[in-house]
């Protein structure tokens, strides 16, 4: 049996979801190709709810070092699409 990644589409959708779930910026404001920082205006503690949640939504787990090299929404999208191990 093949084993299928996830659709980008499907992976956006799920994070649009996540990030509607969490009430912290209109849906509007969301660009995942922003700087979660300078461009949202996200602090640390929302940035690590936001991965946290975006997680529990792909079982999975992102390296530590990832979260400080990685500052857009589409770097999480790039790695999940890539990864076999996301459902």
């Amino acid at each position: 049996m093949e084993e299928v990644l996830l659709d980008r589409t499907e992976i956006q959708a799920r994070i649009y979801n996540v990030l509607r779930m969490l009430d912290l910026k209109s849906l509007d404001e969301i660009d995942f190709d922003a700087d979660y920082e300078k461009d949202l205006g996200f602090d640390s503690l929302e940035w690590t709810a936001i991965v946290t949640s975006i997680e529990h939504e792909f079982h999975t787990v992102f390296e530590d070092s990832f979260y400080e090299h990685h500052r857009t929404i589409n770097d999480f999208v790039k790695i999940i699409e890539n990864d076999f191990s996301c459902f």
